[in-house]
């Protein structure tokens, strides 16, 4: 005889008393865990709580992993998937993409980057970002941009920036530049028209050629041993005064990450919602050491920033925001030798 203490009931079995414990609406049990709880919301909490379940809490709903859960929460509750947030109503999600994933509210559509956003609104609505103004025709809208923005128009592609130093990095665009800078990685055919954006090819190891970006530094710091461009405060010290970058250990998080909430970062404790996401981070330069930085005192004459990327000084530099463009031979020397030493090394 088995006896259910919470109905105060008798079932002729084991099997009979599971059946109800299972079907009854006077217990919370959860199927998949095979787990009874104490009540209905600890119930309702072990399905917020465990990734094993893809539960929506405010529609006491199911799905089957997370994309289809995700899918729901944009459809039916005003979320942001790549910010991980919900918003109040469809007006104030709406504002947000607007503000923060290149959205054009009249058409409905997002594009992949700013630039390619004021584009659409050059061409479709003929719209004038910095005077927030639109015109009839782009004619109309040409001559506006010659008449009153005429120091930040660009006339071939009839675009028009909010600064100069927007236009100059336009003009040193591939819509201007020639792609002259080509990987030297065995079997990759990629060409770049800066050096910054043949460096972060290399560095984001998506290079044919398996080049990564741990190897860029080991490059680098070998072939800058004045440490002009390298911290060597931030790097380990050799025999007879050379350096290497600090040691790399890759981190992969598992399912242990998850906090009840999210997965979170043991180092920076940031949430992320799926545990591919945390690990895209894990295995970025995000907690890096900053091993270079913008030369300072002759030939330099920079601003000492730092920088956890070789990609990401070389930007600074063709920018030209702090002075140090005159140093611009030095760093294409240094582009130079790494691209020569990856030749020699056959990547």
């Amino acid at each position: 005889m088995a006896y259910c203490t919470r109905c105060k009931r008798s079932f002729a079995s084991e099997q009979g008393l599971q059946h109800h414990k299972e079907t009854s609406k006077a217990h919370s049990f959860c199927r998949a865990c095979n787990r009874h709880f104490v009540s209905d919301e600890a119930l309702a909490q072990h399905y917020r709580g465990s990734p094993r379940h893809h539960y929506c809490d405010p529609c006491e709903e199911h799905f089957d992993d997370e994309d289809d859960l995700e899918r729901h929460d944009i459809d039916v509750h005003n979320y942001c998937a790549p910010c991980n947030i919900f918003f109040s109503s469809a007006c104030a999600l709406e504002n947000h993409d607007i503000a923060e994933h290149n959205y054009c509210s009249p058409c409905c559509r997002y594009f992949s980057s700013h630039a390619a956003l004021k584009q659409h609104d050059a061409d479709v609505h003929h719209y004038c970002t910095l005077c927030s103004k639109s015109f009839k025709s782009i004619q109309a809208l040409g001559q506006h941009d010659e008449s009153v923005h005429n120091g930040y128009y660009c006339a071939p592609c009839k675009r028009t920036f909010q600064t100069q130093q927007n236009l100059d990095t336009h003009l040193r665009s591939s819509n201007h530049q020639p792609r002259r800078f080509k990987c030297p990685g065995r079997k990759c055919t990629g060409a770049f028209v800066s050096s910054s954006g043949l460096i972060a090819h290399c560095e984001s190891g998506a290079c044919p050629s398996g080049v990564s970006r741990q190897a860029v530094d080991r490059l680098v710091v070998a072939l800058d041993r004045n440490n002009v461009i390298t911290n060597p405060a931030r790097l380990l010290a050799g025999p007879a005064g050379f350096y290497a970058p600090p040691l790399l250990t890759s981190s992969w998080a598992t399912a242990k990450s998850w906090n009840g909430d999210a997965y979170e970062c043991v180092v920076c404790h940031r949430e992320f919602r799926s545990l591919n996401a945390l690990n895209s981070h894990l295995q970025s330069p995000v907690h890096q050491e900053r091993i270079y930085r913008c030369p300072t005192g002759k030939p330099g004459n920079g601003c000492g920033t730092e920088f956890k990327t070789l990609s990401g000084l070389v930007q600074h530099v063709e920018s030209g925001v702090c002075g140090v463009k005159r140093f611009q031979r030095q760093i294409d020397s240094v582009v130079e030798a790494v691209t020569g030493a990856m030749l020699r090394l056959a990547f």
